[in-house]
């Protein structure tokens, strides 16, 4: 590629120099398009904003952008509307499921209703709130200030019409509340951020991409993750950069129980489905998200994970649990690689789960601790302490993990009544890299666990799972896991793993 922009160039170049009827406007023309083109090649090879920004300065917040950016942005806008409601909705049965084409047109087709029945704080706090992201997302796509309110009240509408429209009238107060007052709001947050980015005191610039999120997910134009440690921005179009153990890292990011031992940048999406046994019925779900940022040499990361449980068509006794999911707790955690060969790797890390389980009234998350496997995630009002050691070997297409950890769970009483559990946590997994088309993966895992503070079902649970995973930017994976042992087995028959992850 280097090589046929040399060429351009120097028949550009070439061309001048034999053709002298070019004027003095013709050669400042043809010097604008060089710096331009010279620019946007330049542009390419960095990663690092902040070394782009020193380089060639800042791209500047405003370009000159047309229809065709403003519908691609607003599809990308759209379609994260779509992921937030599929992913937080807690009774998707009702407001995702429940409707069709005559009732999506019969809510549209009427005036909005003012009255909606939301309180005062979710009309002017939660959606001008909204109305501002949406904002501030056009403006870091690099739009100016009135097509991104134009976006703003097309994503409102959007969403309106569209998403709460297949199962509610549109709200009159949320499509003008949300950009009316969402815009002045957005501008003076972007107007604040910019301020305290530029007094170049490290905890205000903190500040200002907290207070305008927006810059830690969009660098010239590309949608992704800035990285604090590397200070590289991770755009989900661009390539991976690979560092001296990026590809081992790859290789062993394809488990769906087990840490890898080398951290890797990425985001996953990922669902669990727990077919249960007849006496219960019906299915426990368990989905979440998941973001990891390593350092720059892929030697050490953090990573943050929140999830939502949930049943559907479940009993227990003569009682009917209501379908639907619950916000879990939030689980926060660091890695590093204690030791790294040729063909092996051993790490040491820490997981802590946050008691931010904020909503149980109908026994939903009560429910899933049936299936105790998952339960640190899903135990009310707990905080779960995870040291753990994660470690590998590889060898030609072959690879072999396993891990070891221990749970200390604290204020854990709505488990069995014990205000503390003490957990062990096992498992290892082989796998091969099949050197073809699309680089499948296939694995077989085992994992248990021994819960020893147990008193009043089996302490020990073991698992045999197995699957598949292809790609390495975008990679799905499947597997079916089967409850092998313990009081797990008395509870699932088998479970369903489906995951896509991003890698950087």
């Amino acid at each position: 590629m280097i090589r046929i922009c040399s060429s351009i160039l120097i028949v550009l170049i070439l061309s001048g120099l034999v053709n002298p009827s070019f004027a003095d406007d013709d050669i400042e023309i043809r010097d604008l398009y060089y710096n331009e083109y010279r620019e946007n090649l330049l542009r390419g090879r960095f990663n690092d904003p902040v070394e782009q920004d020193r380089v060639l300065g800042p791209v500047p917040r405003e370009q000159e952008l047309g229809v065709n950016e403003f519908l691609r942005d607003t599809a990308i806008a759209y379609t994260a509307q779509w992921a937030g409601r599929w992913f937080y909705v807690r009774n998707k049965n009702s407001r995702i499921f429940d409707t069709s084409f005559s009732k999506w047109w019969d809510n549209i087709s009427q005036w909005p209703e003012f009255d909606d029945g939301d309180n005062f704080f979710t009309n002017l706090v939660t959606h001008p709130i909204i109305g501002s992201l949406n904002f501030l997302y056009y403006r870091e796509m690099g739009h100016s200030f009135w097509v991104s309110a134009i976006g703003s009240v097309v994503q409102s509408t959007l969403f309106e019409y569209t998403i709460e429209g297949l199962v509610e009238t549109p709200s009159g107060s949320d499509l003008i509340f949300t950009p009316l007052l969402g815009v002045p709001l957005g501008y003076g947050m972007e107007k604040t951020s910019d301020w305290l980015e530029d007094t170049g005191f490290v905890p205000a610039k903190i500040l200002a991409y907290i207070i305008n999120p927006m810059k830690n997910f969009i660098h010239d134009r590309q949608v992704g993750v800035i990285n604090p440690f590397s200070k590289q921005f991770m755009s989900v179009s661009g390539p991976i950069n690979f560092t001296s153990n990026k590809t081992e890292a790859i290789d062993l990011a394809y488990s769906f129980n087990l840490e890898s031992p080398i951290p890797t940048g990425r985001f996953i999406g990922d669902i669990q489905i727990v077919n249960v046994k007849e006496d219960l019925g019906g299915e426990f779900i368990f989905y979440s998200l998941r973001a990891d940022v390593p350092s720059a040499d892929n030697r050490w990361g953090i990573y943050v994970k929140i999830a939502q449980s949930g049943v559907n068509a479940v009993s227990v006794g003569d009682d009917n649990i209501s379908d639907g999911f619950e916000f879990a707790n939030v689980l926060v955690g660091g890695k590093h690689v204690i030791t790294q060969g040729p063909n092996y790797a051993l790490t040491g890390g820490t997981s802590l789960v946050l008691p931010t389980a904020f909503k149980d009234n109908i026994d939903r998350l009560q429910t899933v601790l049936k299936y105790r496997k998952n339960f640190p995630i899903n135990l009310q009002s707990a905080w779960t302490v995870t040291p753990y050691l994660s470690g590998a070997l590889w060898g030609d297409i072959f690879n072999i993990m396993a891990n070891v950890s221990t749970d200390y769970v604290f204020n854990a009483s709505k488990l069995e009544g014990n205000d503390f559990e003490f957990r062990v946590n096992y498992g290892a997994a082989f796998g091969a890299n099949i050197p073809v088309i699309a680089s499948p993966v296939i694995f077989v895992e085992f994992d248990g666990y021994s819960l020893l503070t147990s008193d009043t079902e089996g302490k020990t649970s073991t698992f045999v799972s197995s699957g598949v995973r292809l790609g390495r930017k975008f990679s799905p994976g499947f597997g079916i896991q089967v409850p092998v042992s313990g009081p797990d087995s008395d509870v699932s028959k088998l479970s369903f793993f489906g995951d896509f992850q991003v890698r950087f």
